[in-house]
């Protein structure tokens, strides 16, 4: 089984609508995609892909999107492509029955997207693994059992990893690669996780 790990900035209106889920948010606010990055684990050649999503769904950018992101909407004019596009360039990266873990809901993100774009799925069979199913047991982070997720920068923090700015989908998943170094973590222990896997066809 190929494994990814794999992380999404995406728009919001504004901070009370971002702390929703994606399914709980106004129709007019939908979690638009802007950045994907994803990054197979777990070989020794770099396979990774960096995608920018220019937005069509907002009439505005959001301010606080720059603020957070550093992602300016001019940036996503010049090099940002149709979410179409993006959809067949990260769905043609995975081969079937992939593994691909992301801290949060990338795959409803994913699949909230391909809604209000209406875009047929393509129907590959992947699998997505929630990071903090990986970590909840995990001596250190045993002070966040009763929580459902652990933030990027509780990570940080927790494992004192410094020089990587959060809120950029490529950082963010290097924050989730060091995590996985530093507890020591073996391909082999993914299949100790197999009752937490979801099922998608995309």
């Amino acid at each position: 089984m190929k494994v990814f790990v794999i992380d999404t900035e995406y728009l919001t209106w504004n901070s009370i609508s971002s702390k929703r889920s994606p399914l709980l948010r106004k129709k007019e606010e939908p979690p638009e995609i802007i950045q994907i990055f994803v990054k197979q684990i777990f070989i020794k050649k770099k396979n990774e892909k960096l995608i920018y999503i220019k937005p069509v769904n907002y009439k505005f950018y959001p301010h606080r999107i720059t603020k957070l992101t550093s992602i300016k909407k001019r940036y996503l004019d010049y090099y940002g492509i149709k979410f179409k596009d993006a959809y067949k360039i990260l769905i043609s990266f995975f081969p079937s029955n992939s593994l691909i873990i992301s801290n949060g809901d990338e795959a409803q993100i994913i699949d909230i997207n391909l809604h209000i774009n209406k875009i047929e799925k393509k129907k590959k069979k992947l699998f997505f693994l929630n990071f903090y199913q990986i970590i909840k047991n995990r001596e250190i982070f045993k002070k966040f059992k009763k929580k459902n997720f652990i933030k990027n920068s509780e990570i940080k923090k927790t494992l004192k990893i410094e020089n990587i700015k959060s809120h950029d989908a490529r950082n963010d998943v290097k924050i989730l690669i060091k995590c996985l170094d530093k507890i020591n973590f073996k391909k082999k222990e993914i299949y100790e996780y197999f009752n937490y896997f979801k099922r998608y066809y995309f």
